[in-house]
């Protein structure tokens, strides 16, 4: 019987992973652990190894050959970077035109998360950067001891022993790695058992673009790459490399495959006879000093930038690439998830997809190391041939590489742009996803008037307003219709909205039921004050006016000011921008005071007072009057701008300006006593943060499911 190979193991161990993942869901995610423990074992010995291989190598070699090395290793990674750029521009191309509002972000107020460099690639303390799995600096480390170890005249007293432990810990290493078909098996099972398909659904247009980018790269760019300037078969190069690389898919991680990595290289250059001791140094050197330098598995990930603008209602225009790029190239030293921020923040594109790339990371992670891994491979071969006198240019495979790259490219874009215009039909869009969040709290019985009026029910002599809604059993509530997505009826004509859940929470805290009563705009303290509503729960800034025309709640939310503005309107993005604007108008709704405050900081500016919440966009004000801009919350306006998707928000002070948002109560000291407290309750169970969430963040509320499986939801099901 022919013995099952090593590959076909490691295979069998991915797929069966996956099955069983699907097979029984969640109920075996804990054999994530088990991999775990597979992948800390592997990573054990690899920068004890690494910092060893390249002390002992570069201590071994002579300057002018480590010269050569350094030098054509940068002049090929400038190369396959190049071709990471050409690509970075092109594929935008497969998002179709689409148009799209975003909510909230608190990043908003916040500054982007900053990424250490000096720290990542510095070793000040080379004891914390080995014991913190700081690879760049542990390699900067080893280059600078095997340089000083490099001229000393009894050198190999020191060599021979740690190329003695090098060896031993290869050995180890490759012990491990007989684990590798159930240790992949253990990861593939515990990641697609917890896999939440429908959050990645939004994901599809980045996850396809970037997959068939990956896809690309590995099968056709590179190995074209390889057949046009090196000796070497790419046949026999995925031979050698395939369990390697199934290894890294499975795992997510590199590092943890370098020794098998630098043995796969090894055995490819003995394919072609290179295997001579100086080959095999240059190997062990290359390897673990590309690492800290960008590859091409992370460099196309920031293919996430185009697609976050597209996501949000405005791709990148052709003046903004050169930056892109750059900034790109900047925090593509750094692992993604600290380098997308920088990035974002840079291109001015909300902070908040950030998350959307967290949640996509549990694929891309396993995508982008094995593309990661072959240009390793690739830059490595590249590298060796151009030291070792075997370079070479086939111009039939340059010919014959420009036309296949080229015309797979072209179909994949245009392929994936059709097949993204239609798919994206099926996903909805923010908007969409607001108009369909359901109250969290469980509705009490309501009733919604037409028209502002007086309460029926007067209260008796000495009667607080707590008193007469135990009374009477209802409590009446004031509300604007159109202040999304505090209260705003959705497309289904449900009266919906942060406000309006906590509504329904206080009235079911009080078991009473509910009298919606529309507000006048520009008189709700005549009305509040006339006992017209008990309450007014739409978002309601906190001012001095306020405070002394009636009564107010304490804070239960703090927000920020901000501008919503056309999106073409770029002055508005920054103060040193905004205050060189000649003249603009900002219009508001009922907060003169707060407005004046804001416009005091550009003296070329004016306001004007709008008749209604939506009036700035639907344009009911006097054609004389040219408006740029409404001043309303950051919460609020990126609410606005699900509506109005041509519209973004903001804020152009050197500073933000936050304000609270207030209840406006019948004034009574009782109720308004009843209602503070309710508060911090309610803060402190959570109730405000699941509201806030939802509504403002648009992250829906949802009670804990168990993920999909094949047992539970279609073999179970259908008994």
């Amino acid at each position: 019987m022919k013995k099952l190979s090593f590959s076909f193991k490691v295979i069998s161990g991915l797929l069966l992973g996956i099955f069983i993942g699907l097979f029984f869901g969640e109920p075996v995610s804990w054999l994530s652990v088990v991999g775990d423990i597979f992948v800390g074992l592997l990573q054990m010995t690899v920068l004890p190894y690494i910092v060893i291989s390249l002390i002992v190598n570069i201590g071994r070699l002579s300057l002018d050959t480590g010269k050569k090395l350094v030098r054509f290793a940068l002049i090929f990674l400038g190369l396959l970077l190049g071709l990471g750029m050409i690509y970075l521009f092109v594929l935008p191309f497969a998002f179709p035109d689409r148009d799209s509002g975003n909510f909230y972000s608190s990043d908003f107020v916040r500054n982007p998360p900053s990424f250490d460099i000096v720290k990542l690639y510095i070793p000040a303390n080379p004891f914390a950067s080995l014991s913190n799995n700081m690879v760049p600096a542990a390699v900067l480390f080893s280059i600078f001891i095997g340089l000083g170890v490099m001229k000393l005249p009894k050198k190999e007293i020191l060599l021979n022993p740690l190329e003695v432990m090098n060896s031993a810990l290869n050995q180890v290493n490759k012990m491990i790695v007989k684990l590798t078909p159930a240790g992949v098996f253990s990861i593939a099972a515990g990641v697609v058992s917890k896999l939440s398909w429908t959050d990645l659904s939004r994901l599809q247009g980045y996850l396809f673009v970037y997959i068939a980018a990956v896809v690309i790269f590995t099968f056709v760019v590179l190995p074209y790459v390889i057949m046009i300037f090196t000796p070497f078969k790419v046949k026999t190069v995925f031979r050698i490399i395939k369990s390697t690389l199934i290894t890294i898919f499975a795992t997510g991680k590199i590092i943890v495959v370098y020794p098998q990595l630098i043995e796969n290289i090894k055995e490819v250059l003995e394919s072609e006879k290179l295997n001579n001791g100086q080959a095999e140094k240059e190997a062990d050197i290359l390897l673990p000093l590309a690492y800290p330098f960008p590859n091409l598995g992370t460099f196309l990930i920031y293919i996430f930038v185009p697609f976050a603008a597209w996501f949000t209602g405005k791709a990148l225009t052709a003046d903004v690439y050169p930056t892109f790029l750059g900034s790109t190239l900047l925090s593509s030293f750094v692992a993604p998830v600290s380098g997308l921020p920088f990035t974002l923040n840079m291109l001015k594109i909300p902070a908040e997809t950030f998350n959307l790339f967290v949640l996509s990371t549990v694929i891309t992670d396993r995508v982008r190391v094995v593309l990661g891994a072959f240009h390793l491979i690739t830059l490595a071969l590249l590298t060796i041939a151009a030291t070792q006198g075997v370079l070479k240019f086939n111009v039939k495979k340059f010919t014959e590489g420009i036309i296949v790259v080229s015309v797979v490219t072209f179909i994949t874009v245009i392929g994936m742009n059709r097949m993204l215009k239609e798919s994206m039909k099926n996903i909805p869009t923010n908007l969409e996803l607001l108009n369909n969040f359901k109250l969290i709290t469980k509705p009490q019985p309501y009733e919604i008037l037409s028209e502002p009026k007086k309460n029926p029910y007067k209260k008796w002599a000495g009667e607080n307003t707590l008193s007469r809604i135990k009374r009477t059993g209802k409590i009446r509530v004031g509300f604007y219709p159109d202040a999304m997505p505090f209260s705003f009826f959705n497309k289904d004509s449900l009266l919906v909205g942060m406000g309006i859940d906590m509504a329904h929470r206080l009235a079911r805290d009080l078991d009473a039921e509910i009298e919606f009563v529309p507000v006048t705009p520009g008189k709700l303290s005549q009305e509040i004050n006339n006992d017209y509503f008990d309450i007014m729960i739409s978002d309601v800034f906190i001012s001095g006016k306020y405070a002394r025309i009636m009564t107010l709640s304490k804070s239960y939310l703090n927000v920020s000011l901000a501008l919503v503005v056309k999106k073409e309107r770029d002055e508005f993005d920054s103060f040193k921008s905004a205050i060189k604007t000649d003249t603009f108008t900002v219009s508001y709704f009922e907060r003169e005071e707060i407005a004046k405050e804001f416009v005091s900081f550009f003296p070329n500016a004016g306001i004007y007072p709008l008749p209604k919440q939506d009036a700035f966009f639907t344009g009911h004000f006097p054609d004389s009057v040219k408006l740029d801009a409404y001043l309303t919350s950051a919460e609020r306006g990126s609410a606005l701008t699900l509506l109005y998707p041509d519209y973004k928000v903001v804020n152009p002070l050197p500073y933000h300006i936050t304000n609270a948002l207030v209840f406006p109560l019948a004034s009574d000291d009782v109720w308004r006593k009843y209602i503070n407290t309710w508060i911090d309750f309610r803060t402190k169970d959570g109730t405000v943060k699941r509201l806030y969430d939802q509504w403002i963040l648009g992250h829906e509320y949802r009670k804990k499911e168990k993920t999909w499986s094949i047992l539970d939801n279609v073999i179970l099901k259908k008994q």
